[in-house]
């Protein structure tokens, strides 16, 4: 429905099969829309805020999210994911998709910071 309504947005929905029979299970998604990364490439800073928090909930998992600073000083969101927790694979899985997304963090210059708490 978001590629549709927003063309340009990317979404990327990862399952997994525990055996052929069983129902895919949920295992990651990356949201990104089209004004995102129109927005990140055409006004703010070259510097990337990475950061995960988790979801309090039935289904728990974690929210990884880039972010942004705009020509006013305020945070732009760029992307983020759902993914089914943090770890070293799931940023990993993350960061490609971004740079897949919004193009190679070094001809963009990019420059990334994380809090490296525990991954």
């Amino acid at each position: 429905m978001i590629r549709l309504n927003d063309k340009g947005s990317r979404v990327i929905l990862q399952t997994e099969m525990e055996d052929e029979n069983a129902q895919p299970k949920f295992k990651r998604m990356y949201i990104r829309y089209n004004a995102q990364k129109l927005g990140f490439l055409g006004g703010c800073r070259p510097i990337i805020g990475l950061d995960g928090c988790h979801l309090k909930g039935r289904f728990g998992g974690q929210i990884l999210s880039a972010i942004a600073r705009d020509a006013n000083d305020n945070i732009f969101p760029v992307a983020f994911a759902v993914v089914e927790q943090e770890n070293k694979d799931s940023w990993v899985w993350f960061l490609q998709q971004f740079s897949d997304d919004i193009g190679d963090p070094e001809q963009l210059n990019l420059v990334f910071i994380s809090d490296r708490q525990k991954v």
